[in-house]
């Protein structure tokens, strides 16, 4: 019951956040700005899960927040798949062949684009693993898998981090550039923001190392 509760929270506040990505958009056709709104949600998620793995090794207090990766990591598995939902029946109306071609106004046909294609491979595979790491956080995932195992599948999530950080990249920075999307300034300074987290986190990590070392 507790859990449930729980994950209603988090459901309300995605929503919630949902529609106010929507609302700074509101120039934009509806359907993108709601695929973008849910693709942002998710993308907020997975930096604090990102960051808060390092930030806890380097301020004390901070492990108590852990436990919330699990719902997080729920809930911006969820905003990805309505961002992906949206894109299939709103925009390329269910024909897969479209995430590879764009159209030219000017040939007034489709083509296939090396730059959206990629983008969009490159986004098919996070959400194969996307769903792969939905599908086992759960504990009877971790009492089948085995609590070593599933905490060892679980930590890769930084695979799926790097995949998604690439798609982000060429659909903000390099598809339809003339169009300027706010998030850019924000994707990039979590993108060093976790970098320079993962980076103090390992140089504490490796001088309790050495000192345990020449304790002995």
């Amino acid at each position: 019951m507790k859990l449930c509760r729980k994950h209603i929270v988090y459901g309300v506040i995605t929503i919630l956040i949902s529609y106010l990505f929507f609302l700074t958009r509101s120039e934009w056709d509806p359907m993108h700005a709601w695929n973008r709104a849910f693709a942002n949600v998710s993308l907020l998620y997975l930096f604090i899960i990102m960051f808060l793995g390092p930030f806890s090794k380097i301020k004390k207090g901070v492990g108590k927040w852990l436990p919330a990766r699990r719902e997080l990591g729920i809930w911006g598995g969820i905003a990805a798949l309505i961002h992906i939902f949206i894109i299939f029946d709103g925009w390329i109306e269910w024909e897969f062949s479209r995430l590879f071609v764009v159209f030219s106004p000017v040939e007034g046909s489709f083509f296939l684009h090396p730059g959206f294609a990629i983008g969009n491979i490159i986004g098919i595979v996070a959400t194969i693993y996307l769903i792969f790491l939905l599908l086992t956080s759960n504990n009877k995932s971790m009492r089948f898998l085995g609590q070593k195992t599933w905490k060892h599948v679980q930590q890769k999530a930084g695979i799926y981090y790097m995949l998604v950080v690439l798609h982000t990249t060429y659909f903000i920075f390099l598809h339809m550039p003339q169009n300027p999307n706010w998030i850019q300034g924000p994707f990039l300074i979590s993108i060093l923001v976790i970098i320079l987290v993962q980076g103090l986190a390992f140089c504490k990590e490796s001088k309790k190392s050495r000192s345990k070392m020449n304790t002995k």
